[in-house]
């Protein structure tokens, strides 16, 4: 109901979308479906009139049929009356009936004796026959039919002739018990030879012997045929007591049968479901006792092998009826839904876990694909639904094997980064590097791999969710070692171990080569990802590569001022009064080179790179600020060439790691400063102008204490040039979208 008014929601929905349609289309639309109404009722009223005329149409053909019956029964008592009544009619009947039923005694007789005489021949040739048979099930079974002939119609006998001795006394029945002894063991023996072949079905189907299975289906056909009229005369006897008189009885047909029901068709199936258990147990022993459940999901093709074999060979040797095909796919899949059930049941890795999930999934498939078997027709449903409740314990697994492997794993790295008992291990391109980096990729590529290869997006998903969550763990932890070793360094320079630069150059490679592995892995499993989840996968991998590159560049940063907490004292001193007497710049330079030979050779190339521009912008910013140190004073024209000699030598030792192109950029803020002073009070202002169109962030209070420190101008002097400059500095307008330059990067307090 709830549908329906839904629907009838979403109907007016598109008929009226707009607020006019409401006067315009309504009446129309009524009439309309006024018409369609009364069109379906006509419909609905001549169906439903057609239905009622058909169900009294039966009934009165059941009313006629009722008194047909009544009819023939009141016909037949008649029949019965007249046949009895005849008798008073001949003369001497009851004599005439007792001589008649003495000679068919007597012919009776006479045939069961010679039966008896026959059946011991009968007997040796049927077995001789039957022996042949089954010494080699696999050969051609030429005489199962002619010996199930004979054997059937000794059974016959023996049935009939025992039925007929049940009132005879006991000497007689044990007798008779004997005698057909031989028959009895030979119909067991023939039977079991039919159950032999039953249990061999695929074999023999295998081997070219489609012939003996037509035989066995035509003896199971003749058997249960046989059953069938025994049931049916057993059926009559039951329902037809009242034809029996104190004389005896009127109709064979209320005798009944002496036949034993063999229920074969039942039997055969049940032999054949034995042989299926028996082929499974048989094959999945060894997994079984050896745990190996994955082994056992890879050997299961012989399922859909042998059901190839069913549906081409066997399937055209059986009546329709039989619905073997349906039979065999149900067998085998009740089987394997035992099989799993027990597997489940045991305790399961990850790995056992997907590939179990994996192995129902292609079951399905192959079973729709490669058999035209929908998923709907195999019952019951394999793991009873409990896919999820795996999927959790999967995860459940993963979590806790990625958290027990990682933190084993980075309990040893962080325990040799802080101990530093052994310099880092050096690979083959000389980069530093620990052990732990490809580990930790292995670690993570196996659990995505494996995750993977199942196919469930899903899935895939809540794996790299873990598997993000450890990388973005084990980058926080690094961050954290970082900066209380880094602190340490500074603090305690005397009391930690030596290394600490070669470890932190080590750390950085390695978060590279992190970043490298999870782009890796983005690439290789994206195709793999289901459209629903790709975004979300993506993301978490990015948020891990984006981890990583921060950790290295937190390295980085370290490596930096590692290398200037050497340096920075130095810089206090430039451009104060032992700077004209010492070469401080020299100093600085050879200290950096220490440091810069030593990353070449061992830091990652992309790191190198970036630290050198590190570096660069640092030792600029440096320089820049001791120019607004309080001792600082600009003695002319020495200064002039002492900053010279400076840029000069600084210039140098970063051309041997960056273009000069990029190195002239850098260095004009300096080349400009120095222009700055060197410039006569007259001209002053033009070159302020010029760095302010090349630095439009540099502060004028800068450009105010450079001057002041000039020892060439006096105060009237400097007066004059600063109110020059600021007039000059307000025709300039500065662009505000303009990037910041390295004088926004100065600290000038």
């Amino acid at each position: 109901m709830e549908d329906a008014r839904e629907f009838a929601v979403a109907r007016l929905t598109e008929l009226l979308k707009h607020p006019d349609d409401l006067n315009g289309k309504v009446t129309a639309l009524r009439r309309k479906f006024a018409k369609e109404k009364a069109s379906i009722d006509a419909q609905l009223n001549s169906g439903a009139q057609t239905q009622l005329d058909n169900v009294q149409e039966g009934l009165e053909t059941l009313l006629t049929s009722q008194k047909q019956c009544e009819m023939i029964n009141d016909n037949m008592k008649k029949i019965d009356k007249l046949c009895y009544g005849a008798r008073e009619m001949i003369h001497d009947f009851p004599r005439i009936n007792k001589i008649s039923v003495v000679h068919q005694n007597f012919v009776a007789t006479y045939e069961k004796v010679v039966a008896l005489q026959e059946l011991h021949q009968k007997l040796e040739d049927a077995q001789s026959m039957f022996d042949l048979l089954r010494e080699d099930i696999f050969a051609p079974q030429d005489t199962l039919l002619h010996v199930h002939y004979q054997l059937f119609k000794l059974e016959e006998f023996r049935d009939l002739t025992m039925h007929q001795a049940r009132d005879s006394p006991q000497d007689v029945i044990i007798t008779l018990k004997k005698y057909f002894r031989n028959v009895d063991a030979l119909s067991a023996d023939f039977t079991q030879h039919l159950w032999n072949l039953a249990r061999n079905l695929l074999e023999l189907a295998q081997n070219n012997c489609g012939t003996t299975i037509v035989k066995l289906v035509k003896i199971i056909e003749v058997e249960e045929h046989a059953d069938e009229k025994a049931l049916a005369a057993r059926h009559a006897q039951t329902s037809h007591q009242d034809m029996t008189t104190a004389e005896g009885t009127k109709w064979r047909l209320a005798e009944g049968s002496p036949r034993t029901i063999k229920s074969y068709r039942v039997e055969f199936h049940e032999r054949l479901r034995e042989s299926l258990q028996e082929r499974f147990e048989e094959h999945y022993a060894e997994f079984k006792e050896n745990g190996d459940w994955v082994g056992a999901f890879d050997s299961s093709d012989f399922i859909f092998n042998e059901l190839d074999i069913v549906f081409d060979e066997i399937v055209p040797l059986f009546p329709k009826k039989y619905k073997i095909f349906p039979w065999f796919v149900l067998e085998y899949h009740r089987h394997l839904y035992e099989l799993l059930n027990h597997t489940v049941n045991e305790d399961m890795d990850a790995k056992t876990i997907l590939r179990l999930m994996r192995f129902v999934r292609d079951y399905y498939t192959t079973m729709s694909t490669q058999l035209g078997v929908t998923e709907e027709l195999l019952e019951p449903r394999l793991l009873d639904g409990q896919e999820q409740a795996l999927v959790d314990e999967y995860l459940k697994l993963v979590r806790s094997t990625l958290v027990e492997w990682t933190s084993n794993l980075m309990q040893s790295e962080t325990r040799d980064f802080c101990q530093r008992s052994d310099r880092p291990e050096i690979h083959a391109d000389g980069q530093y590097g620990m052990a732990g980096a490809v580990d930790m990729y292995q670690i993570i590529n196996q659990q995505i791999d494996v995750a993977a290869e199942a196919n469930q997006g899903k899935l895939l998903y809540h794996v790299v969710s873990e598997c993000q969550k450890v990388m973005k763990d084990s980058q926080v932890m690094w961050k954290k070692l970082l900066n209380s070793e880094f602190r340490k360094q500074l603090e305690q320079p005397e009391e930690v171990p030596e290394g600490f630069v070669e470890y932190v150059m080590a750390l950085a490679n390695d978060m590279i080569k992190y970043a490298d592995f999870a782009e890796t892995i983005t690439s290789r499993i994206m195709p793999l990802v289901d459209a629903h989840y790709k975004t979300q996968v993506e993301e978490k991998l990015t948020t891990a590569v984006d981890g990583f590159l921060q950790t290295a560049a937190q390295s980085r940063e370290i490596l930096l001022k590692l290398m200037f907490n050497d340096v920075n004292s130095i810089f206090d001193d430039i451009f104060t009064s032992r700077w004209y007497d010492v070469p401080m710049i020299a100093t600085v330079v050879a200290t950096l080179k220490d440091y810069c030979d030593d990353f070449q050779e061992h830091l990652n190339d992309y790191l190198f790179s970036k630290l050198v521009d590190d570096v660069l912008d640092r030792y600029l910013i440096l320089y820049i600020e001791a120019m607004r140190r309080k001792h600082a004073k600009f003695k002319m024209p020495a200064c002039l060439e002492k900053m010279k000699k400076d840029v000069q030598l600084s210039f140098n030792f970063f051309a041997k790691y960056k273009p000069i192109e990029e190195l002239e950029s850098s260095f004009s803020a300096v080349e400009m400063i120095h222009h700055l002073l060197e410039s006569n009070r007259r001209m002053v202002y033009v070159d302020y102008y010029a760095l302010r169109q090349s630095f439009p962030d540099v502060p004028l209070a800068f450009v105010e204490d450079l001057l002041n420190k000039r020892d060439d101008l006096d105060k009237p002097a400097l007066k004059e040039i600063m109110e020059g400059i600021k007039a000059k500095g307000r025709e300039y307008e500065a662009d505000t979208n303009a990037p910041p330059t390295i004088f926004s990067r100065v600290k000038w307090q």
